[in-house]
């Protein structure tokens, strides 16, 4: 079966904490939004120190155009990605020309061709290197990412797949949003890019990929998305997506385990997406978790915040890196997008 063999990141310089971004927000929307100082409370609630961003915070505060935060998205983000494939390499004692089939997500930002193609000729892969790149699936990306390079490996248990994931959250905030929802998104979203290198099972490796699997919630398409305006992209996020979670979660979980004549006793090591404080707390409600089986998915919302899909690939990495391959057993991977839909892989370490 196709195992992970490494996983690393990369985080643009600018490291801005929480404060600075609340008091930020506090200057910009005063005397414009309504009960400001009552929502504002969403950064102190938000479990978030610090977050990193593209461009200084400062930057952020005027309007800026399409033209330039294309720009940023294509220049510094392309950058970054290359930054976290070396490393991520470097750790798999992998060449890029070694490299057979690269899988490339995002959503918050445009490029044709698609940046993948930039980071084949960049980095040296061979011209026969097959691309996938995958826009729109948001939080859930890393996940499906890695659920497309089992697929491949299955296919092609010779091959090496790279996934790497950018976003550049940030970039979406439009200062002439006076939203709650706009908000809510200043306070939990921010920058980064990651990679992780998939191989089929004819090469050594790490945590085998047992089994994937997509859910795709019916009618659920304004649980979370964006909406495109003139000024620029829009967060749709509602408040219902914990509910969601807290009552969807279990029976999805089960399911997917009972496939595999597995239950939930049965998992061993939790890579979950750090979608938010409430997330987290209806994710570990609805499974009955108690102890640190978390651990790394609060940690990566404390120091980084939610960088959508780039997100689940830093706990996938922070999990591999603690030693999660020195305790047998099972461990789930999992994380929610548009759609409404919702990711799973099945690892066996």
């Amino acid at each position: 079966m196709p195992r992970i063999i490494a996983a690393a990141h990369a985080f643009p310089p600018h490291v801005v904490p929480q404060q600075s971004v609340k008091e930020a927000v506090q200057r910009l929307f005063s005397g414009t939004v309504t009960d400001l100082e009552r929502l504002i409370r969403v950064f102190d609630n938000s479990r978030i120190d610090s977050r990193q961003f593209m461009m200084p915070l400062e930057w952020y505060l005027a309007p800026r155009s399409q033209q330039e935060r294309t720009a940023v998205y294509q220049q510094q983000g392309l950058a970054l990605m290359e930054e976290a494939i070396r490393e991520c390499l470097a750790r798999a004692a992998c060449r890029a020309e070694e490299i057979d089939h690269l899988i490339f997500v995002s959503s918050t930002g445009h490029a044709t061709p698609t940046l993948d193609a930039h980071l084949i000729n960049n980095l040296g892969m061979r011209p026969d290197t097959s691309r996938l790149p995958i826009w729109g699936l948001g939080c859930a990306a890393g996940a499906v990412g890695l659920s497309r390079a089992h697929e491949h490996c299955l296919a092609y248990p010779g091959h090496r797949v790279l996934l790497v994931a950018l976003e550049c959250c940030s970039l979406t905030f439009m200062s002439g949003d006076v939203s709650k929802k706009n908000l809510v998104a200043t306070s939990l979203f921010a920058d980064g890019a990651a990679a992780a290198l998939v191989s089929g099972d004819q090469l050594p490796g790490g945590p085998t990929i047992v089994a994937t699997g997509s859910h795709l919630f019916p009618e659920s398409y304004r649980v979370m998305g964006w909406d495109f305006l003139d000024e620029g992209m829009q967060l749709v996020l509602s408040p219902k997506l914990p509910l969601i979670v807290r009552h969807e979660l279990v029976q999805l979980i089960d399911s997917f385990l009972a496939a595999q004549q597995l239950t939930r006793p049965d998992l061993v090591h939790y890579v979950t997406h750090p979608g938010g404080a409430r997330v987290i707390d209806a994710y570990r409600e609805a499974l009955q978790l108690s102890g640190e089986e978390l651990r790394f998915t609060e940690d990566a919302l404390r120091r980084h915040g939610n960088v959508s899909s780039v997100s689940v690939l830093v706990v996938l990495e922070q999990w591999l890196a603690a030693g999660g391959m020195n305790k047998a057993g099972h461990g789930l991977l999992s994380a929610f997008g548009p759609g409404f839909s919702a990711e799973l892989l099945l690892l066996r370490v």
